[in-house]
């Protein structure tokens, strides 16, 4: 499924499928958001894989953890080895704070609109995962958002432990180097068993 820049997606998928990310032309972040399907509850949570995988960096091998502390999928292959799990998905609500906009396009409202028809509402979905999304922190704790690292074709393989609904926004950032100041599209592959 292409994924259009400035918009979003949303599938099921089944334990043991794969979930392929691919950056079409390069420098593209996607913001992805998984919920166990049989309970939506549960979900993905950056603080409790920052917790279990002793980092803030996923590479190959790590794990994606839920809210509940279960495995929720494993990283099998990533061409780039840097993905943010530290910030927000940008939203309706910080682009006026942060940038003076109103009505801009939002991860979080992508996100909303896409899982909307599998009944998830805003307030359930969590902090993403942001794929090839670049970001340095300081050794006075400060953060710089820097372009992806990404190119053509870089590409996320996940392999999911557990049935899950999978969304993702190809981020419609365009006012800082988050998408290399371009925003196009992201390739979505379910490999489904």
């Amino acid at each position: 499924m292409l994924v259009r820049g400035g918009t979003g997606f949303a599938a099921t998928a089944s334990a043991s499928s794969l979930v392929r990310i691919i950056d079409v032309a390069g420098k593209q972040v996607g913001d992805l958001v998984l919920f166990r399907a049989d309970d939506t509850q549960e979900r993905f949570s950056q603080a409790n894989t920052r917790k279990l995988e002793n980092t803030i960096y996923l590479g190959r091998g790590n794990r994606l953890w839920s809210t509940r502390c279960a495995a929720l999928a494993v990283i099998e292959r990533d061409s780039v080895q840097r993905h943010d799990i530290l910030s927000s998905a940008c939203s309706p609500y910080d682009y006026p704070v942060r940038f003076g906009l109103r009505d801009h396009p939002s991860c979080l409202a992508n996100l909303t609109a896409a899982l909307e028809p599998f009944g998830i509402p805003e307030y359930l979905i969590p902090d993403p995962l942001n794929v090839f999304m670049r970001q340095e922190l300081s050794q006075e704790g400060t953060f710089t958002v820097l372009e992806p690292l990404s190119g053509p074709g870089s590409t996320l393989e996940l392999r999911l432990l557990v049935d899950w609904v999978v969304a993702i926004s190809a981020c419609p950032q365009d006012q800082n180097p988050c998408n290399g100041w371009v925003i196009t599209d992201l390739m979505l592959e379910l490999e489904r068993t």
